[in-house]
């Protein structure tokens, strides 16, 4: 079974960290939010630095939900036809 291909497009996506629509409209939690810079000891990470991924594709139904909320177009789905068994 192919999984699903989740972009963000971090330049369409200015405040990850404050947004969040697309992590609340998942209904089965396949994006996260991490960080694009190592953690920083006795240090906050700047909230520019947060970014949303897509974590649990096995679990992807395509609903496209989080790229109907996305206020920016910054994610795209697309089903990787060519994968694996």
């Amino acid at each position: 079974m192919a999984l699903p291909v989740i972009e963000v497009n971090d330049a369409k996506c200015p405040n990850a960290l404050d947004c969040r629509l697309c992590l609340l409209a998942c209904p089965t939690r396949v994006l996260g939010l991490g960080t694009n810079v190592a953690p920083q000891k006795y240090q906050e990470t700047d909230p520019s630095h947060f970014i949303v991924r897509g974590v649990r594709y096995q679990f992807c139904t395509l609903c496209m939900k989080c790229v109907e909320v996305c206020p920016h177009g910054a994610i795209s789905i697309s089903l990787d036809e060519g994968g694996g068994s």
